[in-house]
């Protein structure tokens, strides 16, 4: 009998790098990140004044923590393969019944737990239409929508401005840094978002609940799911409930940062939130995606904004390069979904 010796090194396979594919729509998030932080500082900065700075994060964190926290709640529901169109007139609804209850004299600790449990309460309908009557989510939060819509439409058609020295003082309150141009800082919509971004990311990395989310997406109804001995059903529920808590949430944040309640508040702001998500490199077709992800999808938004204003432009322009930069996003991942097939 004789033996062969393979002299052969495999150098080549054991320094192969090697990139899995559920992080390229992510990696591709923050390449795009990069690039318009690099234009934007060719373009916009002057001298020693640099366009790329905390200021310019802290202003896009201002204007979009409500967003981020929408986007949040979003990213559990697109996970598990659904939907949720409801969030943005649940912001409204929030918006102006956080104004009537301060009309009626209601104290801050009040105001903002009803604010929350309202978007709760539309999250849970949502979850049992779709899981105990099975419906489609789409349909099911779009009769949501409708209903939260409708409900913003009785509490007041007109724009209610909102008058509470508490309210306005966590409004106003801020931690400032720097000084002069340079000055940057960090409010309290803020801190409220990064702690939802945080318990997010725990819940959907680091928990039997989050691996749960993550089985549902995986196209089988859950199958695979109750095998391993997972509560699909309960969890299905339960990200909707997610969802709504954080339009709640968004709700308050929203109404922060504008000080008033108006009925067309949030036309149109779930389709930014569903776009924040797709673009942070969360699968629309469900199952992969991740919190930090979209995060940086959100700042992505937020940039695309700055930079138009920059330029001079018409603000409907955002929608156009927001949808340019989302069907890249699309066509990115049924690139990854064929391959993966």
């Amino acid at each position: 009998m004789t033996t062969s010796i393979d002299t052969r090194t495999p150098t080549t396979s054991r320094f192969r790098f090697h990139v899995d594919r559920r992080f390229l729509p992510v990696i591709g998030t923050l390449a795009t990140l990069l690039v318009m932080l690099v234009i934007g500082e060719l373009r916009y900065g002057q001298g020693s004044r640099s366009f790329v700075s905390m200021k310019l994060f802290s202003n896009l964190m201002v204007d979009n923590a409500y967003l981020l926290v929408l986007a949040v709640g979003m990213t559990f529901v697109i996970i598990t393969g659904g939907i949720d169109l409801s969030v943005g007139a649940v912001v409204a609804l929030v918006g102006l019944v956080t104004a009537q209850l301060f009309i009626a004299g209601a104290s801050l600790p009040v105001v903002l737990i009803v604010g929350v449990l309202i978007g709760t309460s539309c999250g849970l309908l949502i979850g049992i239409l779709v899981q105990v009557f099975d419906i489609q989510p789409f349909i099911a939060s779009l009769g949501v929508m409708f209903l939260a819509r409708g409900l913003a439409n009785v509490v007041s058609v007109q724009s209610l401005p909102i008058q509470n020295d508490a309210f306005s003082a966590l409004a106003g309150w801020s931690l400032k840094f720097g000084e002069g141009k340079e000055l940057w800082r960090i409010n309290a919509s803020m801190i409220i978002a990064f702690v939802v971004l945080a318990i997010g990311f725990f819940l959907l990395h680091y928990t039997r609940f989050g691996r749960t989310v993550y089985g549902l997406g995986a196209g089988d109804d859950g199958q695979a799911v109750r095998l391993m001995g997972l509560n699909a059903a309960r969890t299905k529920i339960l990200v909707y409930v997610i969802s709504g808590t954080c339009a709640g949430i968004a709700g308050i944040l929203f109404a922060l940062y504008t000080k008033s309640g108006f009925n067309l508040t949030g036309i149109g702001m779930e389709l930014d939130a569903i776009a924040s998500v797709v673009i942070g490199g969360t699968l629309l077709a469900g199952g992969y995606g991740f919190v930090a992800g979209t995060g940086v999808g959100v700042l992505v938004y937020g940039l695309i904004q700055v930079m138009i204003a920059r330029e001079g432009l018409d603000s409907w322009w955002t929608k156009v390069f927001i949808g340019v930069v989302l069907l890249a996003f699309v066509v990115l991942q049924k690139a990854i979904s064929s391959r993966r097939e």
